[in-house]
């Protein structure tokens, strides 16, 4: 009897590359399903790449999204959607920042509610109890991976069955006769708290409405905190999704003056102006082309 396995489809380029060899070399290894989360922040383009590579591949692919219950004690389960209901609105999020408050550095809590905990809710709900999932992680990103994987039964199959690196996805990519249509910094999650700075910064000079979600979440929620959390000193209002507890508009503001913005696969690092002095540019806290869940 095959195992089960559970591929994560994140909507970025890697994750639909693993998607695509995991359906040609791994079925008859494992009885796969292909899982997409939206978290209702994806980028249109994510969305269109994500239904393309699904009719390309072959996927089955499918999609669901958070059903948040406001009841304590209740856990997110899983709502399937599919293109077209998707949400596009940040409804998802919202719903987990109404029950659990802003997620930032120091409380990581958007991709297990938005993302994890919804995939594994959707394999319960089919009758899928013992299974892999697997993860889109690189070669080249190895430090990226699971400290305890073998535990949550995480496989990595760009590691362990197909080696694979960063070049080799571009590679891959500039074949196709399509792509995902988002510069490297843009990723999925538009203006996800776990990019760096300079992307972050890049954005707002691009795009500046990508921040007045988030602007409006803070405005609502940045004073809330769950009672489990009340007591840790880590974890005060107001709270804000970024760094430094700054404020999503001060990103528009501040791409307002000189920097060097980040470049499509471009990690060059050169000194910025003094409005950035107190701002480490290119740490992210683990955003790469999209969020991985696990």
């Amino acid at each position: 009897m095959k195992e089960k396995l559970v591929v994560s489809f994140s909507g970025g380029r890697t994750s639909a590359y693993m998607s695509m060899m995991c359906k040609k070399h791994l079925s008859d290894r494992y009885e796969m399903i292909f899982v997409f989360a939206n978290t209702g922040k994806e980028r249109e383009e994510t969305l269109v790449f994500a239904d393309r590579c699904d009719k390309e591949f072959g996927l089955n692919l499918v999609w669901v999204e958070a059903d948040v219950h406001s009841e304590s004690g209740v856990g997110t389960t899983a709502k399937v959607v599919d293109f077209n209901s998707a949400n596009r609105f940040g409804a998802p999020f919202e719903d987990v920042i109404k029950k659990y408050g802003i997620p930032n550095q120091n409380q990581p809590i958007c991709s297990r509610e938005l993302k994890a905990t919804p995939i594994r809710a959707y394999a319960r709900s089919i009758g899928w109890k013992k299974y892999y999932t697997a993860i889109g992680i690189r070669v080249d990103e190895i430090d990226r991976m699971n400290e305890k994987k073998e535990k949550k039964r995480i496989i990595y199959p760009l590691i362990s069955d197909f080696p694979t690196t960063k070049t080799d996805i571009n590679a891959f990519w500039l074949s196709m006769p399509f792509d995902l249509e988002l510069k490297s910094y843009e990723g999925n999650c538009d203006a996800c708290w776990k990019k760096s700075f300079r992307k972050l910064l890049t954005i707002a000079k691009e795009r500046p409405s990508t921040f007045d979600w988030w602007a409006e979440m803070e405005g609502k929620y940045e004073m809330q905190i769950r009672d489990s959390v009340k007591n840790n000193p880590s974890i005060k209002p107001p709270l804000r999704f970024f760094r430094n507890n700054m404020r999503s508009l001060e990103f528009v503001e501040k791409s307002k003056y000189p920097f060097t913005t980040a470049k499509d696969e471009s990690k060059t690092v050169i000194n910025q102006t003094n409005i950035f002095k107190d701002y480490e540019m290119d740490v992210s806290n683990g955003c790469e082309d999209s969020c991985e869940p696990f």
